[in-house]
């Protein structure tokens, strides 16, 4: 039997035109009677998720920042802070990239230094609040998570310049132009475990749905792994399954054919 369901948003639950299944709040509602958590699984931060879930259902389960923060009924259940004087290092690096930018995030909102139209337009879509101060370096707050925003493309161009960092920090490709450094160890797989733990839920009573390379450890967490039809192919080597592609609903309609709600 089910007893935890986790889904990724952008290119997973989220349709490529930014809107949601029209069936996943009865869905949510319908999970819940059968006493089955559902969980949305991003490098979002948690104030933006809440924001766009919550309308939906008070029940839903956040593991925002890749892991890095976990919540559910209000109460943090998971935090997870990275040394502030690798994130001084890491921003150095950033600065002499081109077309990369730094987004240092805390759990009551980010920060950036610079006010770039391009940068701020990609930020935009997914954190709903930050704060543009002069010197990133001379912060003195709780990090999550650290964030490259790297509009030449994270994987291929700001990605190998962190790649010496690996033995001190977890470092994720997120999106196109999102590269995700978290506390060395955390990821969304690990969010998972943390639950799986606090419930008594095992791997093969849980279900989880990916598209990219930041879903790798959450896919291997759990037994019902899903990758979608429009997964990198990298994701579909670590995933048991497959479903049809966002755009098909492929969560929804396989979460309904696999907890027999259809």
């Amino acid at each position: 039997m089910i007893k935890l369901i986790a889904t990724d948003i952008d290119g997973t639950l989220l349709h490529s035109d930014h809107t949601l299944p029209v069936d996943l709040p009865e869905l949510i509602h319908t999970l819940r009677a059968h006493k089955i958590l559902f969980s949305v699984a991003s490098g979002r931060p948690y104030l933006t998720l809440k924001q766009s879930f919550e309308p939906l259902s008070p029940d839903i389960l956040y593991i925002a920042d890749n892991g890095s923060h976990v919540v559910y009924h209000g109460k943090e259940i998971a935090v997870h802070a990275i040394n502030n004087s690798i994130i001084k290092e890491l921003i150095i690096i950033t600065r002499e990239l081109p077309r990369a930018y730094s987004v240092v995030c805390t759990t009551n909102g980010a920060f950036v230094e610079s006010t770039e139209p391009a940068f701020l337009m990609e930020l935009e879509k997914y954190y709903v609040k930050y704060t543009v101060v002069e010197d990133l370096t001379k912060l003195n707050e709780q990090v999550i998570k650290y964030t490259v925003c790297d509009l030449n493309g994270a994987e291929d161009h700001s990605y190998p310049h962190f790649l010496s960092y690996q033995e001190k920090i977890q470092l994720s490709v997120a999106g196109f132009v999102w590269l995700d450094c978290m506390q060395k160890g955390i990821n969304k797989g690990t969010a998972i475990k943390e639950i799986q733990n606090l419930y008594h839920i095992t791997p093969e009573e849980s279900m989880a749905f990916g598209d990219y390379l930041n879903d790798l450890e959450m896919m291997q967490s759990v037994y019902y792994s899903f990758a979608m039809a429009n997964a990198h192919d990298d994701l579909k080597k670590v995933s048991r399954f497959e479903t049809t592609s966002n755009d098909e609903d492929g969560v929804t309609t396989k979460i309904k054919e696999m907890c027999n709600l259809t």
